[in-house]
């Protein structure tokens, strides 16, 4: 049985990009903070910035959060999400905001992050993800959606996205792989 499939390579996640960005930007006023995730979701917010920069001509900024809830190896580290809330560096008094991430699977993290940006003031907070997993336990929905996959309980799936792997692309893995190269 193999063990990993690759669902997107380079191009095609390129074009996710792209089509994400087309989706956002019919909806850019206000310009929203694109708010990345870390890791992941940080060079996915400074790839989507630069395609809405040329689809509108108004570049939005971006900023870090630094959420952990999934090690390297895609192991679970900690039962809820751990929030570093110095990490925003920035006011979002007022604004409207997109949290960016990788995957989007039980909606644990994106819950804790929006409730965390809620506090601090942002006026609308939506969810752009690459992929979305089946599986939501929190009451969470992403308005910008790359790729819907259903994958078993013992898939997982990895987004791969440089500088954190060489090349750009989405696999689903079976846990055993997973285990395997820990």
């Amino acid at each position: 049985m193999n063990r990993e499939i690759l669902v997107a390579d380079a191009r095609d996640v390129e074009n996710l990009y792209d089509e994400m960005a087309i989706t956002i930007a019919a909806d850019f006023d206000p310009a929203p903070v694109l708010v990345g995730i870390l890791r992941r979701g940080l060079p996915i917010a400074e790839a989507l910035a630069q395609r809405l920069e040329r689809i509108t001509g108004q570049r939005p900024e971006t900023c870090e959060l630094a959420l952990k809830r999934y090690g390297e190896k895609l192991e679970l580290l900690h039962d809820h999400p751990l929030l570093d809330p110095g990490s925003l560096g920035m006011d979002v008094s007022g604004r409207r905001l997109i949290l960016v991430d990788d995957v989007l699977y039980t909606g644990e993290s994106m819950m804790r992050a929006a409730s965390f940006l809620r506090k601090a003031g942002a006026r609308r907070i939506e969810i752009a993800v690459l992929a979305r997993r089946c599986g939501l336990t929190m009451p969470v929905q992403a308005r910008y959606i790359g790729l819907n996959l259903d994958v078993r309980q013992d898939w997982v799936i990895h987004c791969e996205i440089p500088p954190f792997e060489d090349e750009l692309g989405i696999r689903i893995l079976h846990r055993d792989a997973v285990l395997a190269s820990a």
